[in-house]
Order: structure tokens, then C-alpha cells, then sequence
């Protein structure tokens, strides 16, 4: 009978987790966050804020300047805290590891079994975390930058954890109101900074050392959350080391290793995708070194939400250059759709986006043309076939089409929607695409 009861009540239990594991699936993602890296002006916070987002990041990047600039860094960062607050947004600092001080540079660290090496950085941390004890929260960095300069093996991430611990008690005691994540990006540098991405060795220990880290629950507590990177779900130079290797990826976090961590009391577990709205491909599809023309990855950053909720995290962030954010208006506005609602379509973000760009007589044109210049991204062009996901229906065939599509486009003279610019200016920067993707058509074809 006891078998019987208990087999009953597993039943139930189960019953009960896949009704709010389904019901979390069709909700919105409560955390929808952009780091930002500098803070932007108000236009853009309306933006932001009218896409869907509700928190922002910030880095404490002082440790890389002359000490006498210092002073006016931090007042502008507690000054860009305090905007984003009264425009209606949490705000946390990330605070950076064991990066040597100025005049060393920015991705340069420091033995951390260096005593008096991590006294000083620890010491600024202090500081810093002082003089923005405004922010509502603070995320501590794993690495690039950040790690080892020696080789420290599984102990380096030990010491990694050992250095949060103590981070963590110095926001407890400047910023006393701010609550504290663990950013687990790229740790795997703090066994040996060496190891190469380009090779599935690093994404094999970055879920590795993920799950050692999340495990351990003496450190990601109540009281400490954790930022998942979400590499082997979306990453393209992810997916080229595996293509190489003739591997399949293994996503991690998946729903059972979230499911733990919230039966612990693990209060923020987030998404950190740092690509794909500013569309970094890793410096090997043509674009290293150069700014990258405005385009779309709205089918990519809608599979990356998707897997975020379908795994059970609460939040989900991406980057964004702050004030230089309308060069990817479209993926900004796509990202923090597809967070509030899981029935939207890729086709669909677009077709509002051109809708607010252009007059109701060209719309259609100029959803073409975003369809176009997708189809063409070099997100696109840096992920295995494998991959990919299904390129949009589109009635242009060339770039010479497409620009010819655009030319027919006029502005919307009252956008129905908070741009971060005007219409016109917008239209310009995908004309600039289109002739960069033409250039390069143009080229291959003399090459050939």
C-alpha cells in the first residue's frame, strides 16, 4: 500500500513540475537585460525599455586606466546608474577579475597566487564597488578577460571561486542593498589562459568547469546567482570547433541542471549570450578589426531566447555598445520581443520593425530588403551548415536587387514606435550594408 501511495504521489509531483515547467515556457522571461558597456543617453533607454528590457550592465573597467583618470570614470558610471535607474531599469557593475593595473594592458593578468598582487586588485575592487554602491547588483567576471597566466589546472577555478568568495563579502559590505552573481564566462582561462577556442578542448571544460561550479553549494547560493555564457546553444565559433572535430556541442545549462539550482534557492540564474545583437563573428568570416555594418540575426536570437526559456532560466542578457546601440536596432528590438513573448516569429519582428522604419507603401519593400541582408549575415557565414537555422523566404536575389528595393523605401514620418533614431538614418545604414555585401559579391565574382 505504501508502494502504492508513493508511486501515487511521484505521479503527482511530476504532473505538478511539467504544468509549471510548460507554464514558464509560455511565459515571458522576467530578466531581459543588455550589457551595455557605456551608458547611453535617454533616447535609447526609451527604446530599450519599449522593446522589453528592464536591466542593464555596466563594467568597472578603471583598473585599465591611469589612476588619475579614475575619478572622472566613476562619476560618469555612478551617473550613467542613477539615469538608468530613473529610466525605470535595474543596473548592475561587472566587476573584472585578476587584470593587471595600468599601464599593462587591458587582457594582461596576474599569478593569482600572488599575494600582494591580489591584495591591490581586491583593494580596488573595494573602491570601485564604493563609489557605485548605487547599483542595484554586481556580476563577477570568469575571464577573456581574466585567467591564469601559468598553467593552474582545476585548482585555478578553485581559486577563482576563492577570489568571488571574497568579492562577494566586499559588495556585502560597501553596496549592502546590491545582491551578487558569479559569471562563469570563459573560466575556463583561469585554468590556462593558453588554451585556444578554436579547439573543442575549451568548450569541453567550459561546461565542465560550468557544472563544477554550479554544484557546488557552498558558493552558488541564495545568495549568490549565476550568469550562464550559453556557448555550445548559439556560440558560432562554438560550433566551428565542434564542426571541426565532428562533434556535436552539449548545451549546458539544460532544464534539470536549472531545476537543481532553484531547489537549492538559487534566486538569479541568467542567460549571459554575449553576441549575436552586435553580431561578432569571431574575427574570421572578413570583418577583424573592422565595425561591422548594420544587419539582422532575428532567427538566431530567437532560437537563443528559446532555448533560454526552455531551459528554465529567469533571465537572459546580450551586448550592445550603449550609445552606438541603433546600428542593431532590429536585433535589439527582436531580442527583448522574443523574451516577453514565446509566440512570436522572426517574420513577424521583422515585419514590425519595417513597419515603423517605413511608410505603409514601402513596407513590404523594405521587409524584403531586412530579409536580404539576414540571409547574408556574416553570423550566418561563420556557422557550419549544421547549424544554421532556415533562411527566410525572400523575393531578392542579389544585392543589386535589394538595392534597387531600398531606393523605393521612404521613411515613416511617425514612427509608431521610440526609435533610438530617425527613420531615415536607419535606411542609410542599410544602404551601407547592401553596398558592402555587393563589394564583396562583386569581388568574388572577378576573383572567380
Amino acid at each position: 500500500m505504501k508502494n502504492v501511495s508513493l508511486f501515487v504521489l511521484m505521479v503527482c509531483l511530476s504532473g505538478i513540475w511539467n504544468a509549471c515547467a510548460q507554464q514558464q515556457r509560455n511565459a515571458a522571461i522576467p530578466t531581459v537585460g543588455l550589457y551595455a558597456f557605456h551608458p547611453a543617453g535617454e533616447q535609447h533607454y526609451r527604446f530599450w525599455k519599449a522593446c522589453g528590457y528592464n536591466t542593464l550592465q555596466f563594467i568597472d573597467i578603471a583598473v585599465s586606466l591611469p589612476r588619475a583618470e579614475h575619478p572622472a570614470f566613476y562619476e560618469r558610471i555612478a551617473k550613467g546608474i542613477a539615469d538608468a535607474q530613473r529610466a525605470g531599469f535595474k543596473v548592475g557593475v561587472i566587476i573584472q577579475s585578476n587584470i593587471s593595473p595600468h599601464p599593462q594592458q587591458w587582457w594582461d593578468t596576474f599569478n593569482p597566487n600572488d599575494k600582494d598582487s591580489m591584495a591591490m586588485r581586491l583593494d580596488d575592487i573595494a573602491k570601485g564597488v564604493r563609489l557605485l554602491s548605487k547599483a542595484d547588483f554586481f556580476s563577477f567576471f570568469g575571464g577573456d578577460p581574466g585567467g591564469a597566466p601559468v598553467p593552474l589546472g582545476r585548482s585555478g577555478i578553485e581559486k577563482w571561486m576563492e577570489m568571488s568568495g571574497k568579492v562577494q563579502a566586499i559588495v556585502k559590505k560597501e553596496a549592502p542593498n546590491a545582491f551578487y552573481n558569479a559569471n562563469i564566462w570563459a573560466v575556463t582561462h583561469w585554468d590556462d589562459k593558453t588554451i585556444n577556442p578554436f579547439y573543442v578542448d575549451f568548450w569541453d571544460k567550459e561546461v565542465a568547469y560550468g557544472k563544477m561550479i554550479a554544484s557546488n553549494d557552498r558558493f552558488i547560493t541564495k545568495d549568490c546567482g549565476i550568469e550562464f555564457p550559453l556557448h555550445n546553444y548559439y556560440r558560432s565559433l562554438a560550433f566551428k570547433a565542434y564542426s571541426d572535430a565532428k562533434r556535436d556541442p552539449e548545451p549546458y545549462p539544460v532544464a534539470t541542471d536549472v531545476e537543481k539550482l532553484k531547489a537549492r534557492g538559487v534566486k538569479h540564474l541568467w542567460g549571459w549570450a554575449h553576441f549575436l545583437i552586435d553580431e561578432v563573428d569571431d574575427g574570421y568570416t572578413g570583418y577583424s578589426g573592422q565595425k561591422h555594418p548594420t544587419q539582422a540575426e532575428t532567427r538566431y536570437l530567437h532560437r537563443i531566447v528559446s532555448d533560454a526559456r526552455n531551459a528554465g532560466l529567469n533571465g537572459i542578457f546580450s551586448f550592445t555598445d550603449g550609445p552606438g546601440s541603433e546600428i542593431e536596432a532590429m536585433n535589439v528590438y527582436a531580442f527583448g520581443m522574443f523574451c516577453q513573448d514565446p509566440s512570436r516569429t522572426p517574420e513577424q519582428s521583422v515585419t514590425e520593425f519595417a513597419g515603423f522604419i517605413a511608410d505603409s507603401s514601402s513596407r513590404h519593400s523594405l521587409e524584403q530588403v531586412i530579409r536580404f541582408i539576414e540571409n547574408r549575415s556574416t553570423w550566418e557565414a561563420s556557422i557550419p551548415e549544421k547549424y544554421q537555422v532556415k533562411k527566410f523566404d525572400c523575393s531578392l536575389k542579389d544585392a543589386g536587387q535589394a538595392l534597387q528595393a531600398l531606393q523605393a523605401v521612404r521613411a515613416n514620418p511617425q514612427p509608431a514606435f521610440p526609435l533610438p533614431e530617425a527613420p531615415g538614418k536607419y535606411l542609410e545604414r542599410l544602404r551601407s550594408r547592401l553596398e558592402d555585401i555587393k563589394m564583396k559579391d562583386d569581388a568574388s565574382i572577378s576573383k572567380n
